[in-house]
């Protein structure tokens, strides 16, 4: 009777286990959801690396069905609800919220200020403009008159020509300073009447003869201004892309690239970016100021350009390494062959002889740029050095798949021509290392039978 009560006891014990087991087991879908989640919060406190981040650029990352690709929304107006008051997200009028622009502008935002301590939590700050000099522009209207606009001696022509023959009529006054010299800054700030707004805009690398400015060192030596003036840092980064270097994270109020460039990648997309710091006390003051500006100014960047630009910041990690890497092979090559091509200077920061080599290996991380300049001693050995390649196509622009050489004199207005008769301009693309040096040793060699 005994052994009979254990058996049944043993045996409730059983079956009870067995009951609890089953219950606590879980369904496929719902492991998989939780799983989800707790991964979900965890991955919250790690951020992703920038090549993650860009890899999935215009991505909405909740969700379950989401889409591989950005969607591009192509309407103009939206339909308003039936108690006459939008909700938050709503779309109302493409100038103000196209969603694929503001997914770029997102975007941007995340890249720009990815290491920025302070930046969390923050409003998105960038703004996506139809051209980039769209994006200068609107900088520029987000500032009162009278305003002093300091600028590099080399720097992209289209401004000193937007800020010359439009904004000169409107009180706002260009000076060129030799930004190498962070002192010659201070001076040129200091001799400005207080009364007006100061914009210290940088240009890094510049273009086409390649200089870096020491972009922390100047927002640091600008501070102390403050108390007495007006000043706004605004760092033109289109040269080195997000990848090398984020002026907001060395102090700048202003982050602005052409995205026609390396952020679009592929030359067919037209746009400015401009971003504004989310914590200088400068770049807080003009978040109204540049709403104004894009919204009311309405040069916005439009859903396809946008969308483009999109696509291509997916892989721009990828194409700037092989850029830079590509670059710099090809200028140390033709370094070696200097006097057998006639070479008499080469622009790029990667090289030791470089004035500003020590200040672009702080600054720039992970490279040096996909862009360098060549100097021949006259321009008509620089023309046929050109029109003799056939690898490297003969075009403006820079940042695309495809490598491009310009004679920058020839382009630039002459009353503001700053380079030099000999000076050819090369961005390099994605071919092999191989095919461009045949390209260029062959060029040389041609140039030299014409030009005796």
């Amino acid at each position: 009777m005994v052994i009979l009560n254990s058996i049944s006891r043993r045996s409730a014990h059983v079956a009870r286990t067995v009951t609890l087991r089953s219950l606590s087991v879980l369904t496929p879908s719902e492991a998989g959801r939780r799983a989800a989640a707790m991964m979900a919060e965890r991955q919250a406190k790690d951020p992703s690396a920038i090549a993650t981040i860009l890899s999935h650029s215009g991505m909405d990352a909740k969700g379950d069905n989401i889409p591989m690709a950005p969607p591009l929304h192509v309407a103009t107006t939206y339909t308003r609800p039936a108690d006459g008051i939008y909700r938050d997200g709503d779309s109302v009028y493409a100038r103000m919220d196209n969603p694929t622009r503001l997914q770029l502008e997102k975007a941007i935002f995340e890249l720009e200020c990815i290491n920025l301590a302070g930046r969390e939590d923050k409003a998105i700050t960038s703004y996506a403009f139809s051209s980039g000099l769209a994006g200068v522009t609107s900088i520029l209207l987000a500032h009162s008159s009278p305003l002093t606009v300091l600028l590099p001696d080399d720097l992209y022509h289209g401004v000193s020509s937007l800020l010359s023959n439009v904004f000169s009529k409107h009180r706002v006054n260009a000076r060129h300073v030799n930004m190498r010299d962070v002192s010659e800054i201070v001076k040129a700030i200091q001799s400005v009447n207080s009364n007006d707004d100061v914009i210290v805009w940088m240009e890094s690398p510049s273009n086409p003869k390649c200089h870096v400015l020491d972009i922390q060192s100047i927002c640091q030596a600008v501070e102390p201004l403050r108390s007495s003036y007006t000043i706004t840092t605004v760092v033109d980064g289109t040269m080195a892309s997000p990848i090398l270097t984020r002026p907001l994270e060395l102090g700048a109020d202003v982050s602005f690239h052409s995205g026609t460039k390396y952020l679009a990648g592929h030359s067919d997309a037209l746009l400015g970016l401009v971003t504004l710091s989310p914590v200088t006390s400068r770049g807080h003051e003009l978040v109204s100021a540049m709403n104004d500006a894009q919204i009311l100014g309405g040069a916005v960047a439009s859903p396809f350009d946008s969308w483009l630009t999109l696509r291509g910041m997916r892989t721009l990690h990828v194409r700037v390494e092989r850029q830079c890497k590509t670059t710099q092979q090809l200028v140390e090559y033709l370094e070696k062959q200097k006097e057998q091509m006639k070479i008499i200077h080469l622009y790029y920061p990667g090289l030791i002889s470089h004035q500003q080599h020590d200040v672009a290996k702080r600054q720039m991380q992970g490279g040096f740029g996909g862009v360098f300049s060549m100097e021949f001693d006259d321009e008509a050995t620089a023309m046929a050095f050109a029109a003799a390649l056939q690898t490297v196509h003969r075009a403006t622009s820079l940042g695309g798949p495809e490598t491009l050489i310009e004679h920058r004199a020839s382009i630039e207005p002459p009353e503001r021509r700053t380079s030099p008769p000999g000076l050819l301009r090369v961005s390099i693309g994605l071919e092999d290392i191989n095919d461009l040096i045949r390209d260029f040793e062959m060029a040389a060699g041609i140039a030299q039978e014409i030009v005796k």
